[in-house]
């Protein structure tokens, strides 16, 4: 039986599919036992961590060079092997490739997938998060739309007038590295392994078009952040990534975090990208809710918000296209398979958590 087969390949494929059932078990395991998985999340940010400490000398982000090797690799695999014998030689690369996907998973899985496991952000700080009705999130939304403008009045502007950075990439990293040891969630950010995300060298431009700012990849422990977008959203991004590497999953929690952490940053550039973003998840929940009262916050924003607004929007806009909507089909069903049900939807779900933040302040 697939005696056309050498005995590698047969031993490729066999560890590459039970390394995948048993990560797939190891995660399924985690989910069950929920919070009290606090081993398996232990051992997939010292993992996490161990990879990311391993790869921080590296200029370019070994995430980048392993997308790049890994898909050029697998094509050339595929075609020589093919070339030279046929539908075995297809059969026997199937086989290798079985063998990296299964190590891709496991390493995956391991390290990030059980962090899914974990209680609530809101529980583990302490932040009663409920439904909200659209005079609560109107109000909400003015308040953060005040600070935004008194923000802005604060940052360097260009001659156009757009927001001018005054931090450098590894500035910001720093800046919300001490945010994060300095403020609320300082327990949460302790979990992680305190690692800088690095700047997208080499697919910033590919990763634009598949409409994705920044990622966390468990299989070298790297947060990589787009070099290609608005300076508007750096900080808020990094501060994001950061969130993941330290074990939270949910894309509302991390931007929950990266919306407190940047807010509450002693730096200006931080605080602004910080208190621009959360003011669009609170904007466009707002304009779906109520109108009227999506104008009246509008009309309150200030000009040179209003330009940033505008320059992001005009940014995006070059990345639009088949790409990019395919970009965010792949996105929104990864994201369903964590167990987000709402896929990419569940990143504007952080409104409820901004709304309970300020109201636990009164």
């Amino acid at each position: 039986m697939l005696r056309g087969l050498t005995r590698a390949e047969k031993l490729f494929a066999l560890i590459g599919a039970t390394l995948a059932v048993l990560a797939y078990l190891w995660v399924r395991l985690a989910m069950r036992m929920g919070p009290e998985a606090t081993a398996q999340r232990r051992l997939g940010l010292g993992l996490g961590g161990l990879l990311g400490r391993l790869w921080q000398w590296t200029p370019v982000p070994m995430a980048e060079l392993v997308w790049i090797v890994g898909v050029l690799s697998a094509v050339g695999v595929t075609v020589g092997l093919t070339a030279r014998r046929g539908g075995w030689g297809l059969l026997g690369a199937c086989c290798r490739l079985i063998l990296a996907a299964g190590v891709i998973y496991a390493l995956f899985a391991v390290v990030f997938s059980v962090q899914y496991s974990a209680a609530p952000l809101s529980e583990q700080i302490g932040l009663d998060v409920g439904r909200y009705s659209a005079e609560q999130l109107y109000e909400t939304a003015k308040r953060v739309t005040q600070e935004l403008n008194e923000a802005a009045e604060q940052v360097a502007r260009g001659g156009d007038g757009l927001f001018t950075p005054t931090l450098s990439f590894r500035e910001v990293c720093a800046a919300c590295s001490a945010s994060y040891r300095q403020g609320e969630l300082k327990e949460i950010y302790a979990r992680g392994p305190g690692l800088y995300p690095k700047q997208a060298k080499l697919l910033s431009r590919a990763t634009s078009y598949l409409s994705l700012a920044g990622y966390y990849f468990p299989i070298t422990g790297e947060s990589v952040i787009g070099s290609d977008i608005m300076e508007t959203s750096v900080p808020f991004t990094v501060a994001h990534e950061m969130a993941h590497a330290c074990g939270v999953g949910p894309e509302k929690e991390a931007n929950f975090m990266a919306f407190v952490v940047c807010r509450d940053s002693s730096e200006t550039d931080v605080r602004y990208s910080g208190l621009f973003n959360g003011y669009i998840y609170l904007n466009n929940a707002l304009y779906a809710a109520d109108r009227d009262l999506w104008q009246s916050l509008y009309d309150g924003v200030s000009a040179p918000v209003k330009a940033d607004l505008d320059a992001k929007t005009a940014h995006l806009q070059q990345f639009k296209g088949k790409v990019n909507d395919l970009g965010n089909k792949v996105n929104d069903a990864y994201i369903k398979t964590t167990g987000q049900a709402d896929g990419v939807k569940s990143y504007g779900l952080v409104v409820d958590m901004i709304i309970a933040y300020y109201e636990s302040m009164d």
